[in-house]
């Protein structure tokens, strides 16, 4: 009884400490720059929206939102039908150097993000994809594979080979086996390696800012880095565009977050 307790009241502690940032986020979006001036961290005396129709109204930041959009879901769907191809061929196919080329996608988890920015760079320069989305999707999808194909080749393993079997008695040619079958199967892992790579992508930083230059095409992190500049130290408004940004997480996690439990915990498929 005593160990329980103590492990609701740890449990409790780490979740103050992962809330509370995002807690003060949203009751600093709601407070006047004077306010948030004298008194940064206590409660708001009185809320004001006029933070968020500042962001939403009167800046680019609904720009920047919908080029995340486009960047994030493009990059997201193209790295789970090139992820699941893969890992299902990498767990269910046997063919000459197929652990050779395994370890070869993984040695990408392994690559520094910094070292190769300056190649991308001169790469896209000559393809004459520089500041472009396509470069930032192309990059992103190159960098989420390797994790991604990691994942589903580990999912696909743990299918008993009988459903399988089963499968191509019936008459199920490969690829009939892998989207009637295994992708039906695979949906809690395709949920973790989705809002894994969503929420990375969506709040990544580095590759924007090294592969785009005109302000249009800027994302959300390199759009709040510009906003924040020309804002100042207005932290009430740049909280606010924070917490907008913030919104989307949210849905795509409550949305998945059966099949996110599911693939975490279980593995999927032994029921």
């Amino acid at each position: 009884m005593i160990s329980r307790i103590l492990r609701y009241v740890l449990l409790l502690v780490f979740a103050v400490v992962a809330l509370y940032p995002v807690f003060w986020m949203f009751t600093c979006a709601v407070k006047t720059q004077a306010e948030a001036s004298v008194d940064k961290w206590g409660l708001p005396r009185s809320c004001t929206w006029q933070n968020f129709r500042n962001v939403l109204f009167e800046s680019h930041f609904p720009r920047y939102i919908l080029n995340s959009v486009i960047v994030t879901v493009s990059a997201v769907t193209l790295t789970l039908i090139a992820a699941a191809l893969a890992g299902f061929v990498f767990a269910r196919t046997r063919f000459r150097g197929r652990s050779l080329l395994f370890c070869l996608f993984l040695g990408g988890m392994m690559i520094p993000v910094h070292i190769v920015l300056i190649p991308l760079l001169k790469i896209f320069g000559t393809l004459k994809l520089y500041d472009t989305h396509a470069a930032l999707v192309m990059s992103y999808v190159a960098f989420s594979l390797p994790v991604s194909i990691f994942i589903l080749r580990g999912f696909f393993e743990g299918v008993p080979a009988q459903i399988e079997e089963a499968a191509r008695i019936d008459g199920c040619s490969a690829p009939r086996v892998f989207w009637h079958v295994m992708l039906p199967l695979a949906r809690p892992a395709l949920a973790v390696v989705t809002i894994f790579n969503f929420v990375t992508l969506w709040n990544e930083f580095v590759f924007a800012l090294t592969l785009l230059h005109t302000p249009g095409l800027s994302t959300i992190p390199l759009g709040m880095y510009e906003f924040s500049s020309e804002r100042g130290t207005n932290v009430p408004l740049t909280c606010a565009a924070l917490s907008i940004s913030v919104v989307p997480m949210l849905l795509a996690y409550f949305l998945a977050q059966k099949h996110i439990i599911r693939g975490l915990t279980s593995g999927a498929i032994k029921e």
